[in-house]
């Protein structure tokens, strides 16, 4: 008589019923810039990211690599899978400072730590600017050269 094979333990699985599979994950510094840029900017009374000059080279830097999404204003120290961030804002006349900051803090640290499973443990914000009503921006690039008079 033969005696019969224990059955074979299940894989682990995860939450959704899909097996585990070991590995590592890196998140780089790139895509926590990218989730502070657009969490911030979720937040009513931000303006804009950054100083004058940072948006300014921003605009160029988009302009030289075709890339969308301009994170000046926005640094990440990143050590293992906590980050400390610097914030440059321009904020809404009227809004309060320490009301957005607060806001700022609460919102962006969740937005990481959701989207890049990453822990924000310092949130440093500068507010660089105040956007004042009916003030609009010069443009950050200078406007394409007219085409020459014609000489009578």
């Amino acid at each position: 008589m033969t005696t019969p094979t224990p059955p074979v333990p299940p894989a682990a699985t995860s939450p959704l019923g899909a097996p585990e599979v070991s590995g590592t994950t890196e998140v780089l510094p790139a895509v926590v810039q990218k989730v502070v840029a657009y969490a911030a900017r979720d937040i009513p009374g931000v303006v804009t990211l950054g100083a004058a000059g940072s948006r300014a080279v921003g605009a160029v830097r988009q302009t030289l690599t075709g890339g969308t999404e301009n994170v000046g204003g926005v640094r990440v120290e990143l050590e293992r899978d906590t980050a400390t961030i610097g914030l440059d804002v321009e904020i809404e006349y009227g809004v309060g400072a320490k009301e957005l900051t607060r806001a700022l803090r609460r919102h962006v640290p969740e937005a990481v730590e959701q989207i890049a499973g990453v822990r924000v443990t310092e949130l440093n914000i500068v507010i660089t600017d105040v956007h004042l009503p009916g003030r609009e921006e010069p443009p950050t690039t200078p406007p394409p050269p007219s085409a020459p008079a014609a000489t009578l």
